[in-house]
Protein backbone atom coordinates (compact mmCIF):
# COMPACT_ATOMS: atom_id res chain seq x y z
CA UNK A 1 0.00 0.00 0.00
CA UNK A 2 1.35 3.39 -0.89
CA UNK A 3 1.12 6.17 -3.41
CA UNK A 4 1.71 6.73 -7.07
CA UNK A 5 3.43 10.11 -7.60
CA UNK A 6 3.91 12.02 -10.85
CA UNK A 7 7.18 13.96 -10.77
CA UNK A 8 7.98 16.71 -13.29
CA UNK A 9 11.28 16.43 -15.15
CA UNK A 10 13.69 19.16 -16.22
CA UNK A 11 15.93 19.06 -19.32
CA UNK A 12 14.45 15.82 -20.63
CA UNK A 13 13.48 16.14 -24.32
CA UNK A 14 11.59 12.81 -24.35
CA UNK A 15 9.02 13.30 -21.59
CA UNK A 16 8.23 15.92 -18.98
CA UNK A 17 7.10 13.55 -16.23
CA UNK A 18 7.80 10.25 -14.55
CA UNK A 19 5.57 8.05 -12.38
CA UNK A 20 7.00 6.62 -9.16
CA UNK A 21 5.39 4.14 -6.78
CA UNK A 22 6.34 4.37 -3.09
CA UNK A 23 5.17 2.71 0.10
CA UNK A 24 6.64 5.64 2.07
CA UNK A 25 5.10 8.90 0.83
CA UNK A 26 5.72 10.25 4.36
CA UNK A 27 9.47 10.46 3.59
CA UNK A 28 9.09 12.69 0.52
CA UNK A 29 11.06 15.56 2.10
CA UNK A 30 14.00 13.21 2.63
CA UNK A 31 14.42 12.27 -1.03
CA UNK A 32 17.79 13.05 -2.57
CA UNK A 33 17.54 11.20 -5.90
CA UNK A 34 15.16 9.34 -8.19
CA UNK A 35 16.12 6.18 -10.03
CA UNK A 36 14.65 4.15 -12.86
CA UNK A 37 15.15 0.53 -13.79
CA UNK A 38 17.62 -0.28 -16.59
CA UNK A 39 14.58 -1.68 -18.44
CA UNK A 40 12.41 1.40 -17.98
CA UNK A 41 11.19 2.85 -21.34
CA UNK A 42 13.02 6.14 -20.63
CA UNK A 43 16.27 4.28 -19.91
CA UNK A 44 15.96 2.44 -23.22
CA UNK A 45 15.39 5.73 -25.06
CA UNK A 46 18.41 7.35 -23.39
CA UNK A 47 20.55 4.31 -24.28
CA UNK A 48 20.02 5.05 -27.97
CA UNK A 49 21.68 8.45 -27.50
CA UNK A 50 24.45 7.54 -25.07
CA UNK A 51 26.99 4.77 -25.46
CA UNK A 52 27.82 5.06 -21.76
CA UNK A 53 24.21 4.47 -20.72
CA UNK A 54 23.81 1.62 -23.23
CA UNK A 55 26.92 -0.05 -21.79
CA UNK A 56 25.68 0.40 -18.20
CA UNK A 57 22.29 -1.15 -19.03
CA UNK A 58 24.01 -4.08 -20.74
CA UNK A 59 26.08 -4.66 -17.59
CA UNK A 60 22.96 -4.56 -15.39
CA UNK A 61 21.11 -7.05 -17.56
CA UNK A 62 24.02 -9.48 -17.56
CA UNK A 63 23.87 -9.90 -13.77
CA UNK A 64 21.14 -11.62 -11.76
CA UNK A 65 18.03 -9.56 -11.07
CA UNK A 66 16.26 -11.65 -8.45
CA UNK A 67 15.61 -9.91 -5.15
CA UNK A 68 18.09 -11.92 -3.07
CA UNK A 69 20.96 -11.17 -5.49
CA UNK A 70 20.04 -7.48 -5.66
CA UNK A 71 20.26 -7.19 -1.86
CA UNK A 72 23.85 -8.50 -1.89
CA UNK A 73 25.31 -6.91 -5.00
CA UNK A 74 26.92 -3.51 -5.08
CA UNK A 75 24.44 -0.72 -5.81
CA UNK A 76 25.43 0.99 -9.05
CA UNK A 77 23.94 3.83 -11.03
CA UNK A 78 24.55 6.25 -13.85
CA UNK A 79 23.46 9.89 -13.74
CA UNK A 80 21.18 10.66 -16.70
CA UNK A 81 21.70 14.43 -16.45
CA UNK A 82 17.92 14.78 -16.09
CA UNK A 83 16.60 16.60 -13.02
CA UNK A 84 13.45 15.72 -11.05
CA UNK A 85 11.53 18.61 -9.48
CA UNK A 86 10.62 18.34 -5.80
CA UNK A 87 6.82 18.49 -5.50
CA UNK A 88 6.40 20.49 -2.26
CA UNK A 89 9.41 22.77 -2.24
CA UNK A 90 11.84 24.46 -4.61
CA UNK A 91 14.77 22.59 -6.05
CA UNK A 92 15.46 19.44 -7.98
CA UNK A 93 17.32 16.16 -7.57
CA UNK A 94 19.22 13.94 -10.06
CA UNK A 95 17.62 11.07 -11.98
CA UNK A 96 19.76 7.91 -12.11
CA UNK A 97 19.44 4.60 -13.86
CA UNK A 98 20.17 2.11 -11.07
CA UNK A 99 20.82 -1.63 -10.99
CA UNK A 100 18.67 -2.25 -7.90
CA UNK A 101 15.40 -0.86 -9.32
CA UNK A 102 13.14 -3.57 -10.74
CA UNK A 103 10.88 -2.91 -13.73
CA UNK A 104 8.30 -5.40 -12.48
CA UNK A 105 7.84 -3.61 -9.16
CA UNK A 106 5.51 -0.60 -9.17
CA UNK A 107 6.30 1.58 -12.17
CA UNK A 108 9.99 0.68 -12.48
CA UNK A 109 10.95 4.00 -10.85
CA UNK A 110 11.63 5.00 -7.24
CA UNK A 111 12.45 8.08 -5.25
CA UNK A 112 15.41 7.49 -2.98
CA UNK A 113 15.17 8.44 0.69
CA UNK A 114 18.57 7.27 1.96
CA UNK A 115 17.95 7.93 5.66
CA UNK A 116 15.12 5.40 5.78
CA UNK A 117 15.93 2.70 3.22
CA UNK A 118 19.13 0.64 3.39
CA UNK A 119 19.53 0.19 -0.39
CA UNK A 120 18.98 3.91 -0.97
CA UNK A 121 21.52 4.68 1.76
CA UNK A 122 24.22 2.46 0.23
CA UNK A 123 23.58 4.14 -3.12
CA UNK A 124 23.67 7.66 -1.65
CA UNK A 125 26.92 7.04 0.24
CA UNK A 126 28.54 5.75 -2.94
CA UNK A 127 27.51 8.75 -5.05
CA UNK A 128 27.81 11.44 -2.32
CA UNK A 129 24.11 12.26 -2.23
CA UNK A 130 22.36 13.96 0.68
CA UNK A 131 21.12 11.86 3.59
CA UNK A 132 18.38 13.81 5.38
CA UNK A 133 16.60 12.03 8.25
CA UNK A 134 12.86 12.77 8.17
CA UNK A 135 11.69 10.24 10.78
CA UNK A 136 13.13 10.50 14.30
CA UNK A 137 12.74 7.71 16.87
CA UNK A 138 10.74 8.86 19.90
CA UNK A 139 13.69 8.35 22.27
CA UNK A 140 16.06 10.58 20.23
CA UNK A 141 16.49 14.34 19.98
CA UNK A 142 15.42 15.53 16.51
CA UNK A 143 18.11 18.25 16.47
CA UNK A 144 20.99 15.80 16.88
CA UNK A 145 19.58 12.67 15.19
CA UNK A 146 21.79 11.58 12.26
CA UNK A 147 22.13 8.56 10.00
CA UNK A 148 25.58 7.03 9.48
CA UNK A 149 25.82 3.53 7.95
CA UNK A 150 22.40 2.17 8.84
CA UNK A 151 19.05 3.47 7.63
CA UNK A 152 16.36 3.99 10.28
CA UNK A 153 13.25 2.04 9.28
CA UNK A 154 11.41 2.08 12.60
CA UNK A 155 8.57 4.16 13.95
CA UNK A 156 8.84 7.75 15.11
CA UNK A 157 7.84 11.35 14.51
CA UNK A 158 8.32 13.26 11.26
CA UNK A 159 11.13 15.88 11.26
CA UNK A 160 12.80 18.15 8.64
CA UNK A 161 9.60 18.00 6.61
CA UNK A 162 7.98 21.41 6.54
CA UNK A 163 4.23 21.05 7.18
CA UNK A 164 4.54 17.35 8.18
CA UNK A 165 6.78 17.99 11.22
CA UNK A 166 5.59 16.36 14.44
CA UNK A 167 3.16 14.00 12.70
CA UNK A 168 3.12 10.20 13.04
CA UNK A 169 4.20 8.20 9.97
CA UNK A 170 0.61 7.13 9.24
CA UNK A 171 -0.79 10.68 9.51
CA UNK A 172 2.00 12.02 7.30
CA UNK A 173 1.27 9.36 4.65
CA UNK A 174 -2.40 10.37 4.58
CA UNK A 175 -1.54 14.08 4.42
CA UNK A 176 0.92 13.66 1.53
CA UNK A 177 -1.45 11.42 -0.42
CA UNK A 178 -4.32 13.89 -0.03
CA UNK A 179 -2.11 16.81 -1.18
CA UNK A 180 -0.84 14.81 -4.17
CA UNK A 181 -4.45 14.07 -5.11
CA UNK A 182 -5.54 17.72 -4.68
CA UNK A 183 -2.67 18.91 -6.88
CA UNK A 184 -3.39 16.23 -9.47
CA UNK A 185 0.12 14.73 -9.17
CA UNK A 186 -0.61 11.45 -7.45
CA UNK A 187 -3.02 9.14 -5.66
CA UNK A 188 -3.31 6.32 -3.16
CA UNK A 189 -2.35 3.02 -4.77
CA UNK A 190 -1.98 -0.65 -3.95
CA UNK A 191 0.55 -2.58 -6.00
CA UNK A 192 0.98 -6.35 -6.01
CA UNK A 193 4.11 -8.46 -6.26
CA UNK A 194 2.48 -11.81 -6.90
CA UNK A 195 4.49 -14.56 -8.56
CA UNK A 196 3.15 -17.67 -10.27
CA UNK A 197 4.10 -20.47 -7.90
CA UNK A 198 3.57 -23.05 -10.61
Amino acid sequence: KGASIIFSLENCPHTDKIEVFTTRPDTIFGMSFCAISPNHPLAKTLAKESEQIAHFIEQCNSSSTDLASLEKQEKKGIDTGIKVKKPFKNGSIPLYIANFVLMEYGSGAIFGCPAHDQRDLEFALKYNLDVVPVVCPDDQDAASFTIEKEAFTGDGKIINSNFLNGMTIEDAKEKVISLLYQNNIGEKKVTYRLKDWG
